[in-house]
């Protein structure tokens, strides 16, 4: 009986209050239906909360006598409605609200009981059990999960629960949702007890049939005779019994964990598990898969159909031993007597299935060799087992037995008579589903005795296995022995230079896999070396391919007239060289190289690095390109012209190099001689190697700094060493030695713009000692081109003085100052002029006309040609001449400003001038309207008197006093006293116009204009070297002209060119004084060069002080772990411990000299020269 508390007794109140509003009993009868409905409700509400309450603390409690009582089969329980809900509610209303509470109790309590029964399952508890059922529990109690029942479980234990279910009156056809009855799991699990229960034998005849094994014949007989008709649930077969309803009161409660019970089945075969049960098995099938042989007999006696299939189209005999394969253990005798069984029931051997497909399948014969039973191969043998099926993973029997290396069965297998034997193919040569024969497997396997087996049964040794014959696969394995077997077997048919698919023969895979053992064997079996595949690759490109060193020097050395002729043999891609250098393999270029082998040549781009664009490229562009430093250094090594022959492209290998973003060749290309400028011969896209490195690499700037750095070194000493030499390496500035143009490098870096700040460079030290020396080599010609302009500019202002100084001052003109002498000096300084510039025209071409330098030029010259006719001229209006005059002094005067910038001391300050200006000139046309606005406010308050007596003259007036020339007594207080105004609002203008104009826009112009001296100074260096840079090309250019040697005697022009031609290194003794080139460089270039030097010895001394620590840390921890092994190993604990502490000391001892090494180190450092830097670059924001 149930007991509800008050709220439970309040809610059914409530809910017939609900119920009682209306017009009367008549609206109560006819929307009975409508208040059972909402009054299911309240009480559904009231059963769950009283659902979790345990079973067994329910309670009775009486029920007032005024509640009407109802009897149902589930039990004795009493209706808890009120009599306020029962007097408002029709009889068959209340019936109906009785009968499903009630209904709804007992369902619950059934639930909970069969849950109690399933979980005790596991306990076996037989007292237990019973009073569950007794209690109400179902022996047909099921998982609701997958349909499993206590019955299945029942039947995979040897206990006497069946029975009890049985007497409880248990479903035995019971089906889970796989289609397995209780028979299935009695015949899985091998209880014969729980199989003859099933079958409903007699008490006696069961145990009879438990105690004797195996059956005797009168057992046999009576099982016949019991069994007649046979029982239904003998040859059941396993069918999807998924959309089967389960009865209520047969499930479990939600809380039975369901997955315990699916844990403890069999597995299915599904897609997940590929071995497992399988639709249409029967129990027979059952008990083979698990070899149980007394369940066997016992089922075949009852008459099961030892002939059924299941999906598969496998009968009983075809899964003997199948759960071997499902991870249980089979033992051979079991095994063994299942078989025996089986095929003296009549039941024969299929060989053939309906579907190819079905024909990999697991059989009996394939288990026999899996469990290694030989009695069981042999009979399966002799009943017609074919040797020749695939199981499930696609091997034949004799390959399971190479993978066990099981001799006896292979013998046995490969030995064996058979009926359908293929006369034109032996069963030995039977191939798996990977397509290897047993030969080939036995190979593979490196099993030797399994191969001896094969070729004893006349296994073919030429029939191939994807593409390769046993052979092949032989000469690839590390096993001599087997490769003897089968050479021994070749030299008798002929067989050793057999090729496979790709035209291959076994020297060919043992060159490919390293077996430099077998390589010995073939060829000295007589294996022909000069065999070619069908790709005309021959040993030698094999060799080089893979990388086999060992086995490539001794094909070199076997035979060299051969080596010679296939040295340099193409295949369709090219020689072997090719490959070594492709596959980076440098210690066998080396000795392809040694050989002969040719680095100069050219191979096709079928396959190569840009073959979309090329036609053709050299061993070093592919090395380059897959930066394959070793490699392209000892093609280097052997021929140093390879770094400037070009590709089809006209692309060097510094080209491709950039292209790719090797650094490491890069670096290496320089070294070895590469040009940084180099554009190529008939080239396509007209970059130096520069443009592209720029461009692809990442942080370019600094990578060409770290490459400049690198020529400048002090061979690891420091500079307070007295032998100390400082060596600068311009090799990277002027890489050909024959080549006089040797500026081409520096104007490739600033044609290359200035994106990543680039033009830095041009201040490291490398390049400004560079510049130097160029400039005083080219010294002289500056100096002409400097007194021919000076000499210009001296006659063009006498012979101004002469016309109009001496006219002026009315003073005759002395005889040194007549112009008709010096206007000859003039066209003939001016002709001079004119045929320089010519040659500079010529020789840079539009680049020189867009300087607006070019045109000044232009402009004096014509001034000053113009000149003399202007004044010869009789007019009495000189103003003309005068301005003519005027211009031409002014032009030619900066033309010699702008000359005197090319000086390294100077020329800076001019480039700073030039900056500072455009700064000026970019505020004040920022402010030009302010600066009007006030000079027009001038003129119009001074009536345009002096000095506003106009707009333009008010304008220039104001300019004058933004200079502080306010000249305020006279222009202001003067003026203004005679105009008799006001002066109140003039004084407040000049007021304003101090302020904002001469304090506020002066400082303006100031502060921007000179606000960072530092990188003005920067700046107007890298300009100045621009500069340098360009006229230094220009008259490298001239001196280089071809016209020029033609019309110079060969003597003066040769010392022309060795005075311009700089030596590629020169070397500086910071310690000694009196050395020549140390005297050559200003004291600023010199010390910044002596600067990176001491900056790069003492990354030096931190990076060897690291490897040293390194070192000996690497030391401790090697000393530390051998004192662990030596304590492992030590009987005596008292000299183990001396011992480590001795250790110890001497790892301290090291430590301190560590400590005592970074010390010194840190000093030198901080003790070393303080040079003043030649120029500290900010980076830019």
């Amino acid at each position: 009986m149930i007991r509800f508390k008050n709220s439970h007794r309040d809610e059914a109140k409530s809910a017939s209050f609900h119920l009682s509003q209306g017009s009367g009993d008549s609206v109560l009868t006819d929307n009975s239906s409508n208040v059972s409905d909402i009054v299911e409700r309240r009480l559904e509400k009231v059963h769950r909360q009283q659902k979790s309450r345990s079973l067994d603390n329910r309670r009775t409690v009486e029920m007032p006598a005024a509640t009407p009582t109802t009897s149902k089969p589930g039990g004795n329980l009493k209706p808890f409605l009120p009599a306020a809900l029962v007097t408002n509610l029709t009889k068959n209303s209340l019936e109906i609200l009785e009968c499903t509470l009630t209904m709804r109790q007992s369902a619950t309590h059934v639930t909970r009981l069969n849950t109690r029964l399933i979980e005790s399952m596991a306990g076996g508890e037989m007292a237990f059990m019973n009073r569950m059922m007794a209690m109400g529990a179902s022996p047909n109690a099921t998982c609701r999960l997958n349909h499993v029942s206590v019955c299945h479980l029942a039947a995979m234990q040897n206990t006497d629960v069946l029975e009890l279910l049985i007497k409880h009156g248990v479903d035995v056809y019971r089906a889970d949702k796989e289609g397995r009855t209780p028979l299935h799991f009695a015949a899985w699990a091998g209880n014969v007890k729980q199989i003859a229960l099933l079958l409903s034998f007699p008490e006696g005849l069961r145990k009879r049939i438990v105690e004797t094994v195996p059956l005797s014949s009168q057992i046999a007989g009576e099982i016949k005779y019991h069994s007649t008709p046979v029982h239904a649930l003998t040859n059941i077969t396993c069918k999807p019994n998924v959309d089967a309803k389960l009865q209520v009161n047969w499930s479990d409660g939600m809380e039975h964990n369901c997955r315990n019970i699916k844990d403890m089945l069999p597995p299915f075969q599904n897609e997940q598990n590929k071995h497992g049960w399988c639709y249409g098995w029967t129990a027979l099938h059952a008990a083979c898969a698990r070899a149980q042989h007394h369940c066997v007999e016992l089922l075949i006696a009852a008459g099961a159909d030892v002939n059924a299939q299941d999906q598969l189209y496998r009968t009983p005999l075809d899964v003997v031993g199948y759960a071997h394969y499902m991870g249980y253990k089979i033992e051979e005798k079991d095994f063994k007597a299942t078989i025996n069984l089986l095929l003296t029931s009549g039941k024969k051997i299929v060989k053939c299935r309906c579907s190819p497909s079905l024909n990999s399948i697991d059989t009996p014969l394939h288990t026999a060799v899996e469990i290694e039973s030989e009695a069981s191969v042999e009979q399966l043998l002799l009943s017609g087992a074919s040797a020749t099926g695939w199981n499930s993973e696609g091997e034949t029997a004799m390959h399971i037995c190479v993978k066990k290396r099981n001799k006896e069965l292979l013998q046995l297998l490969a030995d064996f008579k058979y009926s359908n034997e293929d006369p034109y193919l032996a069963t030995i040569d039977v191939k798996n589903k990977g397509g290897f024969t047993v030969l080939c497997a036995a190979i593979k396997e490196g099993w030797t005795q399994g191969v001896c087996i094969a070729l004893g049964a006349k296994a073919s040794i030429t029939m191939k296995a994807n593409g390769e014959s046993p052979i092949h696969i032989a000469a690839q394995m590390d096993n001599i022995d087997i490769l003897r077997q089968i050479v021994t077997i070749a030299k008798l048919t002929n067989t050793l230079d057999f090729r496979n698919e790709k035209g291959e023969t076994a020297l060919f895979k043992a060159i490919t896999h390293n077996q430099l053992d077998n390589l010995k064997l073939l060829l000295s079996s007589g294996s022909n070396i000069e065999l070619k595949s069908a790709m005309k690759t021959n040993i030698f490109h094999i060799a080089a391919k893979h990388g086999n060193d060992n086995i490539l020097e001794y094909l070199l050395e076997y035979n060299p007239h051969v080596t010679v002729r296939l040295v340099n043999k193409f295949d369709n891609l090219g020689p072997p060289l090719f490959y070594a250098v492709r596959y980076n393999h440098p210690v066998c270029a080396a000795l392809l190289i040694s050989k002969g082998a040719q680095v100069g040549i050219y191979v096709q781009c079928n396959e190569c690095v840009g073959k979309d664009i090329l036609e053709w490229t050299s061993l070093l562009h592919i090395a380059a390109s897959k930066n394959y430093c070793e490699i392209a250094d000892i093609i280097i090594q052997h021929d140093s012209n390879t770094v400037h022959c070009p590709d089809s492209a006209g692309r060097t290998p510094l080209h491709e190099a950039c292209t790719n973003g090797n650094r490491e060749m890069i670096v290496l290309l320089l070294r070895k001689g590469a040009v940084l400028s180099e554009v190529g011969k008939h080239s396509k896209s007209k970059l130096a190697p520069i443009d592209i490195l720029i461009n692809n690499l990442s942080k370019p700037t600094e990578f060409i700094e770290e490459i400049l750095d690198s020529y400048i070194s002090s061979q690891g000493r420091s500079l307070q060493e007295s032998n100390c030499e400082v060596v600068v390496d311009y090799s990277v500035l002027i890489p050909r030695e024959s080549d006089m143009k040797q500026m081409r490098v520096i104007n490739a870096l600033i044609n290359t713009g200035n994106r990543y700040d680039q033009h830095r460079l041009l201040l490291h030290p490398l390049v400004q000692t560079f510049l130097f020396l160029k400039w005083q080599s080219l010294l002289p010609f500056f100096y002409s081109i400097l007194i021919l302009h000076a000499c210009f500019v001296l006659s063009l202002n006498i012979y101004a003085l002469s016309i109009f100084y001496y006219k002026d001052q009315k003073e005759d003109v002395p005889i040194f100052f007549r112009s008709n002498v010096w206007i000859h000096f003039i066209y003939l300084t001016i002709c001079m002029i004119v045929i320089q510039e010519i040659i500079f025209v010529k020789m840079k071409s539009k680049r020189y006309l867009l300087c607006w330098e070019t045109w000044l030029k232009i402009g004096y010259i014509t001034l000053a040609v113009y000149l003399p006719r202007i004044v010869s001229w009789e007019t009495n209006d000189s103003t003309g001449p005068r301005l003519v005059a005027t211009l031409a002094l002014l032009f030619s005067w900066f033309e010699m400003m702008f000359l005197l910038s090319r000086f390294p001391d100077w020329g800076y300050y001019f480039f700073m001038f030039g900056k500072v200006a455009s700064k000026v000139l970019k505020i004040l046309l920022s402010f030009v309207f302010l600066v009007f606005g006030f000079s027009v406010s001038f003129m119009i308050h001074f009536h345009a008197k002096p000095p506003f007596e106009g707009p333009w003259s008010a304008f220039v007036a104001t300019l004058v006093m933004m200079t502080s020339e306010f000249n305020y007594n006279e222009s202001f207080d003067k003026k203004l006293s005679e105009l008799s105004e006001p002066v109140f609002m003039p004084r407040i203008i000049f007021i304003t116009f101090l302020i904002l104009v001469s304090i506020v826009l002066m400082n303006l112009i100031v502060g921007v204009a000179v606000n960072d001296v530092n990188n003005l100074e920067i700046i107007g260096s890298i300009k100045r070297l621009e500069k340098q840079v360009e006229f230094i090309s220009s008259l490298e250019d001239i001196v280089c002209n071809k016209f020029l040697e033609s019309i110079l005697p060969k003597r003066l022009y040769s010392k022309f060119k060795n005075n311009i031609k700089l030596e590629s290194v020169i070397v500086l003794r910071p310690r000694k004084a009196m050395c020549y080139n140390r005297n050559r460089f200003p004291t600023r270039l010199r010390e910044a060069t002596f600067e990176r030097v001491q900056l790069q010895k003492k990354q030096s001394d931190e990076y060897q002080g690291s490897m040293v620590f390194q070192m000996k840390l690497d030391e401790m921890s090697s000393t530390i772990k051998g004192i662990a092994d030596k304590q492992c190993n030590a009987n005596d604990t008292s000299s183990t411990l001396n011992q480590i502490f001795n250790e110890l000391h001497d790892l301290r001892s090291d430590m301190d000299k560590i400590k005592q090494y970074i010390e010194i180190t840190k000093r030198r450092s901080l003790c070393s020269n303080k040079s003043t830097p030649l120029l500290a670059v900010p980076k830019q924001q």
